[in-house]
């Protein structure tokens, strides 16, 4: 079988479906990962095979476009407030709200980061190479239409909570009780402004998968009734070498620090200060691992004698050493995190389903959330010792980590996805 990965370009998007792409090729199938050239690099590295299309996109600079004189933090709080897909709250999610939200991401996200160029020429690959199955980011909607157009079944593979599967189920919603004349569907008409020049007509497995590939324990799901196929998180941290420190047994509770990768890949810059979380627990009687670069500390800043700053280190090695750590939200750092049942403080970057799963976590009993606006030395400070002392968020993190553990792991699904794909072969 042959079985086409389409990631967004961006390396934590490679990451996530790195797993799933060897277990796929340790049972014997021909796998191919394509997308933009920005990650070419990071996909060879994981020694998977690369097809580069279409032009390098550069996420930073598309999604923060010099188009105006305010301020850089300005603009990117207004695009976030724009495009904040993130609220979950059925009385919110009202069809006007819903109509906003999807009308912006398809006008200023997927026709800005996936251009026609690019999506004509991955369905140009598709339709010569003639995968069985196409596995795409939900972010990534040129696998969706290169499955249809090259006759493959196709598989949505998800990197967080599904809040497209949410969004979906209560815009059709609301578009079935206007009037036909009255129902405007910006995805659908993007999209089928691309069919219509390859012969194919809009269907909504489009945008939701014929079925999805679901990492996140069901525990945690958003409540979306839709094909799923469980599947472990399994992490991975891109090329790494264990660092000397880390083979030692940590003399004092360890204390994991980070702001992740994927908030700086799309807008540039971090949210909270690196600064006040180094002065948060500049006094605990803790071992600090801070994963921050030169240039996300103020020069001259003294690092605490308490903390030890690295640029990078494998995050599954360091939290299966950790007590308790300290994070943006990112999906990749939250999800190892359960993995090893660690619990967590989490800062949520406002970015995709960085808050509510941080609202999940925290309603699991598993750590605590606390809004960048909110945040102070002192706050953070509190809620650590909280995360360290009480022993009811250990119980509950080790209660996810089990979760996570019973879940089939990428290798289990393959003849799941196996026979699926042979059942689309076969209508």
């Amino acid at each position: 079988m042959r079985v086409l990965f389409t990631p967004f370009p961006a390396s934590t998007h490679v990451h996530t479906q790195v797993p799933l792409a060897w277990a796929m090729r340790a049972a014997g199938h021909e796998v191919r990962v394509a997308t933009q050239p920005d990650v070419v690099e990071d996909i060879n590295n994981a020694g998977l095979t690369a097809v580069a299309v279409g032009e390098v996109l550069d996420v930073p600079a598309t999604m923060n476009p010099e188009y105006t004189d305010e301020p850089e933090e300005i603009r990117d709080e207004a695009w976030l407030d724009v495009l904040d897909i993130s609220e979950t709250r059925p009385e919110k999610l009202t069809h006007s709200h819903v109509h906003g939200v999807l009308t912006a991401w398809t006008s200023f996200v997927y026709q800005n980061t996936l251009p026609d160029g690019t999506t004509e020429e991955l369905i140009d690959f598709a339709r010569a190479w003639r995968p069985d199955l196409v596995v795409w980011d939900t972010m990534y909607y040129p696998g969706a239409l290169a499955a249809r157009i090259s006759g493959a079944a196709h598989a949505r593979l998800m990197f967080g909570l599904d809040l497209v599967g949410l969004m979906r189920g209560h815009y059709l919603g609301g578009l079935a009780e206007l009037p036909p004349a009255l129902r405007e569907d910006p995805l659908e008409e993007w999209m089928s402004r691309i069919l219509r020049r390859h012969g194919r007509e809009f269907t909504e497995d489009l945008v939701v998968g014929q079925w999805t590939i679901d990492p996140v324990p069901p525990s945690l799901r958003l409540p979306v009734d839709l094909p799923s196929v469980p599947m472990r998180y399994v992490p991975y941290n891109g090329e790494a070498t264990i660092p000397g420190w880390l083979r030692e047994r940590p003399r004092r509770p360890r204390v994991c620090l980070t702001l992740g990768r994927s908030f700086r890949e799309v807008v540039g810059a971090d949210r909270a200060s690196a600064g006040d979380l180094l002065d948060a627990v500049a006094d605990l009687d803790v071992e600090v691992v801070a994963t921050f670069t030169a240039d996300q500390l103020d020069p001259g800043r003294r690092v605490p004698g308490n903390v030890r700053v690295v640029d990078f280190v494998p995050l599954d090695a360091l939290l299966s050493t950790s007590a308790a750590i300290v994070h943006h939200g990112g999906s990749g750092t939250l999800q190892t995190a359960l993995a090893h049942g660690v619990p967590q403080v989490v800062v949520p970057a406002r970015m995709w389903c960085n808050v509510p799963k941080a609202h999940r976590v925290r309603d699991a009993g598993a750590g605590l959330c606390i809004d960048p606006e909110d945040l102070t030395p002192h706050g953070l400070r509190t809620a650590l010792v909280r995360v360290l002392e009480e022993p009811a968020f250990a119980t509950n993190a080790d209660r996810l980590r089990r979760e996570v553990a019973g879940t089939p792991t990428p290798a289990d699904i393959v003849p799941v996805l196996e026979r699926l794909t042979a059942e689309h072969r076969a209508l």
